[in-house]
């Protein structure tokens, strides 16, 4: 359902990993990047590119509010796709529009334009949408202007998720990216997978190469069908100044280019949406947790696309992107790197040689030396932050938005961690790897790895009490401001001498000490398991406290269907280094 309410400003994140790198100086497009863009163009151009967009603002049943933001909201959207190339099709409707009209509208458009495997189809539809969130399996419906009112689970004269599965069956296009600005996504989507992709992998490092011309035309041959919703079965979306609109538009403008390099992924426009509405629509008090997914389609098209690579190398399993281009080209350095792998670059150089960063998003990891007398381990030189929870969230791996209840993200430790969420994240983390990654297998550290490097650097038989006597605790009553009613930012007392922060305090820590017996298979499949070990104390420990910290705490471990949680409980990383 959708809801006429007023949002709150759109606010966005803010990112403060490590310490903050003067910005590369952006410099202009050259003659050959000018070129190269002209033919990923040519590869994306008009008459390949059609959306429909529909827009009900009008409803009969009382049950459903009238949406006066509709209307401008199309008209931005439309405007958006439109300045992308995309022709709007007469079969886009606004205003009333009834069930048997909305049915075959979208059939028109997908009979129409989707019987070649190069066109590029994107269809926005804005209205009231229904599912049932008792029900898991429960069908979604987007609701016509003569929708009925909901019962059993269903919606007389609603369009339902079982009619657009079976419009798309028989679609040739490869690229359909469906946007729908309501709030059934839960029941209707598969559980989105954020595994690494060969094709995305791949991307190429300089912006608009001739290799960024091959490579997109690699990834246009495949198949791409996405999915973003605005809010899940459980939340209603708002009306006028509709963050999720606003987000979609702002995207496609060019803001969802994040690492500069001029190309606009249907995923990365899927993550920036995302992390904005998410954000935003808690900053207004009334919480969006945008939905995304792709839709399996594994079979080559009949024909394939005229300009595609020799079909008989390409391997549909693998999955393709929708693509767009920054409208004003690719932010970059001089040596035509995109401005985030500029910076990211920057700060690997930074680092000392027991340090490894995989991605300007992904916690710094520190090989402690010792703390395993098997393997090589490292940890995270902080507990993980929000803004590191967030690039998680935003690529839809980490299933839940961690709120900060108005204290503030970026840096400070995301705390109320359940433990599915630790190891969703260490999950997301282990796609970031490549060949040439230090880091494998990223972990929960045991509980002996923790205590270790907890104590590294002390001597001889050194109880805990003198071990916590020689850190810069952050609890309740251990340093000026500290009053044991939220943590502090990460890394703003000093490091151990492993060049670990905060391991005494600001955060209690999730440790595996079970050897995995309670794995992401476990947990999402019994919903519990017994309880875990949290170690270190946190901003809510008194000082005096602090010293019989050593043993930790029992927490509950549960799934997210019914999450357990405490403001006080986070988690840092761990991983196995390659030897050598």
């Amino acid at each position: 359902m959708r809801i006429p309410r007023l949002g709150g400003a759109l606010a966005a994140l803010a990112f403060a990993l490590l310490a903050t790198t003067a910005a590369q100086a952006i410099v202009p497009i050259t003659d050959a990047q000018s070129r190269n863009r002209d033919a990923i163009a040519r590869q994306l151009a008009p008459q390949h590119s059609y959306a429909l967009v529909i827009g009900i603002s009008e409803f009969d049943n009382a049950g459903w509010t009238d949406l006066g933001g509709v209307h401008g909201e199309v008209e931005n959207v439309g405007a958006a796709l439109q300045q992308q190339g995309f022709t709007i099709v007469p079969e886009s409707r606004i205003g009333r529009v009834d069930h048997k009209t909305m049915t075959e509208a979208i059939a028109q458009f997908f009979a129409t334009y989707g019987s070649k495997a190069e066109n590029r189809l994107v269809v926005y539809v804005a209205t009231h949408g229904y599912s049932d969130p008792s029900r898991p399996d429960a069908d979604g419906y987007l609701v016509a202007s003569d929708g009925g009112a909901p019962r059993d689970g269903a919606v007389t004269n609603g369009y339902s998720v079982k009619q657009l599965s079976s419009a798309l069956t028989s679609l040739a296009a490869q690229h359909v990216f469906l946007f729908f600005n309501s709030c059934f996504s839960g029941s209707m989507l598969p559980e989105p997978t954020r595994e690494s992709n060969n094709l995305l992998g791949n991307k190429p490092g300089t912006a608009l190469s001739k290799e960024t011309v091959d490579w997109t035309l690699d990834l246009l041959s495949h198949n791409a069908r996405l999915v973003l919703t605005a809010g899940n079965a459980s939340q209603t979306v708002p009306d006028a100044n509709n963050p999720f609109s606003l987000a979609v538009v702002d995207a496609l403008n060019g803001e969802a280019d994040v690492d500069g390099d001029g190309i606009i992924l249907g995923t990365e426009i899927a993550q920036f949406v995302r992390g904005r509405v998410a954000r935003a629509t808690r900053l207004a008090g009334h919480a969006n947790d945008p939905v995304f997914a792709v839709l399996p389609k594994l079979v080559p098209p009949v024909e394939p696309r005229p300009d595609a690579p020799d079909a008989g190398r390409l391997d549909y399993a693998l999955q393709g992107d929708f693509i767009f281009l920054a409208p004003d080209g690719p932010k970059q350095t001089a040596a035509g790197e995109g401005e985030q792998q500029a910076l990211l670059k920057d700060k690997q150089s930074r680092l000392l040689a027991n340090q490894y960063l995989a991605c300007i998003d992904c916690p710094t990891m520190v090989e402690v030396p010792g703390v395993s007398a098997d393997t090589r381990v490292a940890l995270a030189a902080t507990e993980i932050t929000y803004a590191q929870w967030d690039a998680c969230f935003r690529e839809s791996a980490c299933t839940r938005y961690l709120p900060d209840d108005g204290l503030g993200r970026g840096d400070r430790p995301a705390g109320g961690v359940t433990w599915l969420d630790a190891l969703e994240y260490a999950n997301w983390l282990a796609t970031k790897t490549g060949t040439d990654a230090p880091c494998i297998d990223y972990r929960l550290p045991t509980a002996d790895e923790w205590r270790s490097a907890a104590l590294y650097g002390t001597h001889g038989n050194v109880t805990w009490e003198a071990a916590v006597a020689d850190n810069a605790a952050v609890c309740w009553g251990c340093g000026p401001g500290q009053d044991g009613t939220a943590a502090i930012r990460t890394a703003a007392s000093p490091a151990n001498p492993a060049g670990l922060y905060d391991m005494v305090g600001n955060l209690w820590e999730w440790v595996d000490q079970d050897a995995g017996a309670c794995d992401l298979t476990a947990i999402r499949q019994n919903g519990q398991c017994a309880p875990g070990l949290v170690l270190g104390g946190s901003y809510a420990t008194r000082a005096d406290a602090l010293p019989l910290i050593e043993a930790g705490g029992a927490a509950p471990r549960t799934g997210n269907d019914r999450p357990w949680s405490s403001p006080t409980i986070g988690f840092r990383v761990a991983c196995d280094v390659k030897r050598g």
